[in-house]
């Protein structure tokens, strides 16, 4: 009998610890975080996961224009998400960003001079600015013997034939009707529609040459050699240059795209509280520096930045010259004359799509 009842105690107290082990597990929160892929290190989030006691489920999106599509259309149930400069304002309007809660997040006294007071949200009310960095152009030394120095030499089909279906273009409607529009002399926020026309042109005539409109898979097909030319983020080309040292990234001659990716909490966010605690804890200098390293973007903080090698800090395709962040300049909100653009990107896109691309051996990393 006494056996019995041993056993008996012992099952009991087993089904008692499974189940007090499930309402632990049910119990535990999950922060859902909407970022542009390889954004944060992986180690981070564990880190983050452990101090915290929670889950972090991560989805990516490929162009603050999806990112946006998806937050109006009332879909994701995220509570951190990481806008661009330009998309701000709007999101602001459309009241798709909570306040932040600033009596959580201590580091925007951190935060270098010039990201202050930026002009999207001044007073930090809404965003908090992560990382900061350019959209240039890459090429492989190794392929292209006589790469183009600017948009206009890019944009030229005579300058780059010898690249003939080794070319890709950013999927991102800003991105690439800037460019085009830096191609022709203009600034990448005109919103007129006889300098779109020529932006559109210069684009129009690249495409037959293009094999792939991509944000997401560009880097890894720049870097096997299956891509010679690629519209590109600094930091992506950064990181490839490891995988492969024949890769060069370009800051046109003409002027190109400096921008600033930001952490904000999306209206309707499930955990809020717990999403001021993230942006705190991957804006904590000692934190950031390591995302820095790891993604190699610049950082906005002034402490991360201090404690960073170096190698980092003088590597100009992360840290440009003062020369060359002059010729830079940032995407503004273009109010109603966005549709336009829309219009224009919805004409390019569909005229003459390129054939399917070649698809990468390995899964692709995606971009910033």
């Amino acid at each position: 009998m006494k056996a019995g009842i041993a056993l008996v105690t012992v099952g009991v107290l087993g089904g008692t610890l499974t189940l007090l082990k499930k309402n632990s597990e049910s119990e535990q929160k999950t922060l859902h975080l909407y970022v542009w892929t390889d954004y944060i290190d992986k180690e981070i989030i564990k880190e983050f996961e452990k101090k915290f006691n929670v889950k972090v489920s991560e989805e990516n999106f490929p162009s603050n224009e999806v990112m946006i599509s998806k937050l109006k259309a009332g879909g994701g149930g995220f509570d951190v998400i990481v806008p661009s400069d330009y998309m701000i304002a709007t999101m602001k309007q459309d009241n798709l960003l909570l306040k932040l809660p600033v009596d959580k997040i201590t580091t925007l006294s951190q935060l270098s001079e010039k990201f202050r007071k930026v002009t999207y949200d001044p007073n930090h009310e809404y965003v908090v600015p992560y990382m900061w960095g350019t959209t240039g152009f890459a090429y492989n030394s190794n392929k292209l013997k006589n790469p183009p120095k600017s948009w206009k030499e890019f944009f030229d089909v005579r300058h780059i034939q010898e690249a003939n279906k080794r070319i890709s273009l950013l999927d991102d409607p800003r991105e690439v009707l800037g460019a085009g529009l830096k191609a022709n002399g203009f600034s990448l926020n005109s919103s007129k529609a006889e300098e779109l026309q020529k932006a559109k042109q210069s684009i129009l005539s690249l495409k037959p040459l293009v094999s792939r409109f991509d944000t997401m898979s560009y880097k890894d097909l720049l870097a096997s050699g299956d891509l010679w030319v690629a519209h590109a983020y600094s930091g992506d080309i950064v990181k490839m240059q490891t995988k492969n040292p024949e890769l060069r990234y370009v800051i046109p001659d003409d002027g190109a795209t400096l921008w600033v990716d930001n952490l904000a909490i999306p209206t309707g966010a499930p955990n809020p509280e717990l999403a001021a605690e993230f942006i705190n804890f991957v804006t904590t200098p000692e934190i950031n520096q390591r995302i820095a390293l790891s993604i190699h973007y610049a950082t906005t903080n002034e402490k991360a930045r201090q404690m960073l090698p170096a190698s980092e800090l003088q590597n100009a395709s992360i840290y440009p010259p003062k020369e060359v962040e002059a010729r830079l300049e940032l995407f503004g909100d273009l109010g109603a004359a966005a549709e336009l653009v829309d219009t224009t990107w919805a004409e390019i896109r569909a005229e003459n799509e390129p054939s399917a691309p070649t698809q990468p051996a390995q899964p692709p990393s995606a971009q910033r």
